[in-house]
């Protein structure tokens, strides 16, 4: 079994302390595989925060991919943020940022996010088109072939029903159709900070769309969580773990149907999480 472990939005600069060290517990008797981490590791993309996202990340002995989200851009540098958004979070990530191949799955990232943007709300997630053939290809490459593909991301593509923040990335309409086209099974996101699991159909193919909570303090009508997603060869689950007190409790899993991620099936969740 393959288990692949989805944290996002830990904001070091704003993170939960009791959050980490449950978390660290948790991944400590979990035998993960890999770690998919989904954006917005700080608040302000200070580089004292993103030192401590990365010490605290080097902490685990497992394979990661990381990709940034909108607070890990400069906020007080606003020439930085323009010019050169995510220079500081390369300094510290490039060497994460994928691909990951696994035994049953490749776990590719892309970047959402943008430094500055002419609408209104700069924090809204943007595709670039072409970086999403490129996620794709690499999902398609043929060493791949009879893999589940993961694509890491920090925005949903499109906003997941009932998220406490409405969502409302650029071409995500698009993007979703491309990718329900392709052999990615999975989407993996952040920002909203409240996990969800939803299938996607277009036509006659889909993929699914989960979304992890937070680790940190800067909650949405929801505790900090992670997401845990299993892959077996009879059905994948995705288990939503909430924090409790000062440990993390895992929710009755979404069950999916076998053969999962093939453009040629329909996937349907048969369980929901409580």
């Amino acid at each position: 079994m393959t288990r692949i472990v989805q944290i996002a939005d830990i904001h070091f600069g704003t993170e939960n302390p009791v959050a980490l060290e449950a978390f660290e517990e948790s991944i400590s008797e979990l035998g993960a595989s890999a770690l998919a981490i989904c954006g917005d590791l700080t608040q302000r993309g200070k580089r004292s925060e993103f030192r401590a996202a990365r010490d605290w990340l080097d902490r685990f002995d497992l394979p990661k991919l990381v990709v940034a989200g909108n607070h890990d851009t400069p906020l007080l540098n606003l020439y930085e943020r323009v010019v050169s958004p995510f220079d500081r979070h390369d300094d510290y990530f490039a060497d994460l940022s994928g691909p990951v191949e696994l035994d049953s799955a490749i776990l590719v990232g892309m970047n959402t996010a943008r430094g500055w943007q002419t609408r209104s709300n700069w924090a809204e997630g943007s595709v670039n088109l072409e970086d999403l053939e490129s996620a794709i290809a690499d999902a398609h490459a043929p060493e791949m072939a009879g893999k589940t593909s993961f694509l890491i991301c920090h925005h949903p593509f499109l906003s997941p029903p009932d998220a406490p923040l409405r969502t409302a990335t650029k071409r995500g309409r698009r993007a979703s159709r491309r990718l329900t086209q392709s052999k990615v099974g999975f989407l993996l996101t952040g920002h909203v900070h409240a996990p969800s699991v939803t299938v996607v159909d277009h036509k006659d193919d889909a993929y699914v769309a989960v979304s992890s909570g937070t680790l940190s303090t800067r909650l949405r009508e929801h505790p900090a969580s992670f997401n845990v997603i299993d892959l077996a060869a009879d059905a994948c689950r995705v288990t939503v773990h909430n924090l409790h007190g000062d440990r993390f409790v895992p929710a009755k899993p979404h069950t999916l149907a076998p053969h999962f991620g093939q453009p040629e099936s329909h996937v349907r969740v048969t369980a929901q999480s409580d």
